[in-house]
């Protein structure tokens, strides 16, 4: 498994162990005192490129015209990576138990990446516990 310390800057994250590291470093064991959401730009190897952005403000539900602005920029941002993707983190105060609203981001943001054609790494969320991948039901 890839702990935080092992991140090396331009190393392909292989794995979900090495997805979840990175999230890991980036979130860095803060205390959320609101919703923010991250995004890591990833090359078709899947290393992280020189794009990591924090959305801070983030409402507590999806908004249909931030989500669909997410994926724009995202398909501009990765124009010309064949086979790029991207890992997402929803960083949140409050305890680890995905709430529905935390699915409803994670269902919001992969339809919008899928809608332009791009692929979502992982998703994440990130509370005061750490950080756990919120999957698919």
């Amino acid at each position: 498994m890839t702990s935080s310390n092992e991140i090396i800057p331009d190393q392909p994250l292989v794995d979900d162990a090495a997805l979840l590291a990175f999230a890991n470093f980036l979130h860095d064991d803060v205390t959320p005192r609101r919703r923010t959401l991250w995004f890591v730009m990833l090359d078709g190897e899947r290393r992280p490129l020189p794009v990591i952005v924090p959305v801070d403000h983030v409402p507590d539900e999806p908004d249909p015209h931030m989500v669909n602005d997410l994926g724009s920029a995202w398909r501009e941002i990765l124009q010309g990576e064949p086979g790029a993707s991207i890992l997402l983190m929803l960083e949140r105060p409050g305890s680890a138990a995905a709430s529905f609203e935390d699915h409803a981001w994670r269902v919001a943001l992969r339809a919008a990446a899928a809608e332009h054609d791009l692929a979502v790494a992982a998703f994440f969320l990130a509370t005061v516990d750490g950080v756990v991948a919120l999957s698919p039901d």
